[in-house]
């Protein structure tokens, strides 16, 4: 019957998306903010979950998706006027990334807080202050990557 033509199809997305996460994230390099200059970049990302287009003719491509992304990250801040690097480690889940709610992913952060033998008060504080500053500027700007660079991209993916 008529309007039938009109009905919206599905256009499946999962490994373009996958991709499209893994070389987001694994190229990005994060400036903490209140750190001495503190680099925060991800060498591990695990995305499961579901990822589509509803296009119909004529109207826009609408994101279909319920993701759940691990990110290993690591922060490094030089340190004794440059000459060593100190390194914080962790992990962010993100254990709900949906199109029903793309401006909030639910997020966790988790930190590797294993010190080095012999480390210092000072280290500990240094360590401190990385991860608060990886939950205070890293955390919003994965949410950013992924409401604004994400979801923008894969409205194009049609």
């Amino acid at each position: 019957g008529a309007g039938v033509g009109m009905a919206w199809r599905e256009v499946n997305r999962n490994e373009w998306c996958r991709t499209f996460l893994q070389d987001m994230f694994k190229s990005a390099e994060v400036s903490l903010d209140k750190t001495e200059g503190a680099t925060l970049t991800f060498f591990r990302v695990e995305t499961t979950g579901d990822c589509a287009l509803a296009v119909k003719p004529g109207g826009q491509p609408r994101p279909m998706f319920e993701l759940r992304i691990e990110l290993d990250w690591k922060v490094e801040q030089l340190v004794d006027n440059g000459k060593s690097i100190a390194e914080a480690k962790g992990q962010i889940q993100v254990t709900e990334f949906s199109s029903e709610d793309i401006e909030s992913p639910q997020m966790k952060l988790i930190c590797d807080n294993q010190l080095p033998p012999g480390a210092t008060p000072a280290f500990r504080t240094l360590m401190d202050k990385l991860n608060a500053a990886v939950k205070d500027s890293g955390l919003p700007e994965v949410s950013r990557m992924l409401a604004q660079d994400f979801v923008g991209t894969l409205k194009t993916q049609a």
